[in-house]
Parts: structure tokens; sequence; C-alpha cells
């Protein structure tokens, strides 16, 4: 489970530059730029937050 949660977090990261530099690009608009960026924010915590908080002294 943490692989995928690991992929799928930098793949929002990666949705969260894309969309800026498409639109400094000027192939989108601002307000799409917006909603994508907020979109993949939640994606990113909700998909970051069980991996990154995990207590690896349990591990051990």
């Amino acid at each position: 489970m943490r692989p995928i949660l690991q992929i799928v977090s930098l793949l929002a990261l990666l949705a969260l530059t894309l969309p800026s530099i498409i639109f400094l690009a000027g192939r989108m608009e601002l307000d799409m730029v917006k909603w994508l960026m907020l979109l993949a924010t939640i994606v990113w915590f909700v998909a970051a937050t069980p991996w990154m908080w995990r207590d690896n002294s349990a591990e051990n």
C-alpha cells in the first residue's frame, strides 16, 4: 500500500507544478489552474499523510 501512496503523492506534486507552467506558457486560464492546483493539493495531503507519518520504530 505504501508504494502506491508514494506514487500517487508524487503524481499529485507533478500536478501541482504543471498547471502553473502551462499557465505561464499561455495555454490555460487562471481559473482552471486554481481548480487543478486545489484538487492536486487535496490529493497530495490525502495520499502523503499515511506514509509520511508512519512510525518507523515499529518496524525494528
